[in-house]
């Protein structure tokens, strides 16, 4: 195991911890609503995170794919992998939008500033990171996704190890997953299509990834999720309700925690940014042999439309797009495992 598989490991991380993740709110729809079955379904996550992980950078190795479109075009017939890209791009697009909105609606609360200077702000942060590609995608990540980390474990212990007492006001919690281990496939599908397409871009000319990549990723995924979902257990329902119950976890422990967890947040929004655009732009970039840095500077400029849009109803419509992607692309990865 060398440096470059941690650098690919919190990339990895760092793509699928969004906002759905880091603030709670999948988790409580996802695992939380299972009670003790839920905990056993963050770690059938963990190990599916691993397990595909390795097997999309083993793939992404043998078929010496430089984006995700490269990788579908060895998996797909024509049709569907034209399909495929062009809905892949568009989705990559919009999550770019979604998490520079998500982000200036948290500058907005946290530091008050206006909805727009806190997503020219983001905006500009986001282009000077990737300057470098993938080495500038792999290097921020390796700074703030370990910070990510040790916040969002390090809040949910503080919550198992001195529980906060709260008045029982349990309601219960409606949903349309009919047990806890069909929730964690569907998790996984759900948040698996940017990990895939994150990983397929990160491979630069002849290097070669090791799995260790992808297992150190998946299972990092797995037991920030099985922390979480125990600190958020401790929680009566109706405060499990809310938009982002980790941040109402955290501020009941203390208000300065509940800032400090606002990072977190943060930088769950800004990695999964960095991860849309980088793998929608790299893609544009091979396809058209145009410079990677004009074109990411078109894709950022491009999503200004989406500052008068709320966060919440931006992810309401991208994320279910992605769910659905991702079902076929994992099957049609695992196929090509074995035939390749």
């Amino acid at each position: 195991m060398g440096k470059n598989d941690l650098k690919v490991a919190f990339t990895y991380v760092g793509a699928v911890v969004g906002a759905g993740f880091a603030s709670g709110q999948e988790l409580v729809k996802f695992f939380v609503i299972f009670q003790n079955y839920g905990q056993w379904g963050t770690i059938i996550t963990g190990g599916l995170f691993a397990f595909l992980g390795a097997v999309v950078i083993m793939l992404v190795n043998k078929l010496e794919s430089k984006d995700y479109g490269q990788l579908l075009k060895n998996i797909f017939p024509y049709k569907i992998y034209k399909f495929m890209d062009i809905t892949i791009a568009i989705s990559l697009w919009l999550g770019v939008g979604v998490m520079l909105a998500g982000s200036s609606t948290l500058l907005k609360e946290w530091l008050h500033l206006s909805t727009i200077i806190g997503f020219i702000i983001t905006a500009i942060l986001v282009f000077f990171c990737l300057q470098l590609g993938s080495k500038g995608l792999l290097n921020t990540n390796t700074v703030l996704v370990p910070f990510l980390i040790i916040l969002a474990i390090g809040c949910s212990m503080l919550q198992i190890i001195k529980p906060v007492l709260y008045l029982n006001e349990e309601i219960k919690i409606q949903s349309l997953l009919p047990n806890w281990w069909i929730a964690s496939l569907l998790y996984v599908a759900y948040n698996m299509i940017l990990g895939i397409v994150v990983i397929a871009s990160i491979k630069e000319k002849k290097e070669r990834l090791t799995p260790w990549g992808g297992i150190i990723g998946g299972l990092l995924l797995g037991v920030m999720s099985f922390i979480m979902v125990k600190g958020l257990l401790l929680l009566p329902g109706n405060l499990l309700m809310v938009e982002m119950p980790m941040l109402v976890l955290t501020s009941r422990i203390n208000p300065l925690v509940g800032k400090v967890y606002g990072i977190a947040l943060w930088i769950a929004l800004f990695t999964t940014a960095l991860a849309n655009a980088h793998s929608l732009t790299i893609r544009i970039s091979n396809k058209t042999k145009r410079s990677y840095k004009k074109i990411l500077a078109i894709i950022i400029i491009s999503t200004f439309c989406f500052i008068p849009w709320r966060f919440s109803m931006l992810v309401g419509f991208i994320y279910p797009i992605e769910g659905y992607l991702a079902i076929p692309i994992i099957i049609g990865i695992i196929i090509a495992v074995f035939r390749y």
